[in-house]
C-alpha cells in the first residue's frame, strides 16, 4: 500500500508521526511525504491519500487513530 501525504510546512511533525503510525500498523506500507513549502502565511493544507484516492483533506490534521480508522475503511 503507498500512503501520500500532503502537508503544509507547520504541520511537518503532524506528518512525520502519522507517516510512522502507518508504518507501525501496516509494517509493508510505503509512504511518501510530500511538503508544500509556499511563500503564502495562509495557505494549509494536510492531505492524505491511498494512490489517487483523497482520504482525509482539510485545512487543520485531526488524529493519527482517525485517519488510520479512514485508511482501514477504503482497504
Amino acid at each position: 500500500m503507498l500512503v501520500t501525504i500532503v502537508y503544509s510546512e507547520q504541520f511537518t511533525d503532524n506528518a512525520k508521526s502519522l507517516s510512522g503510525a502507518i508504518k507501525n500498523k501496516w509494517s509493508d506500507a510505503s509512504v511518501n511525504l510530500m511538503g508544500t513549502f509556499g511563500k503564502t502565511e495562509n495557505f494549509s493544507r494536510y492531505q492524505v491519500q491511498i494512490g489517487r484516492d483523497i482520504i482525509y483533506h482539510s485545512n487543520s490534521v485531526t488524529d493519527n487513530n482517525s485517519i488510520i480508522d479512514l485508511i482501514e475503511e477504503r482497504i
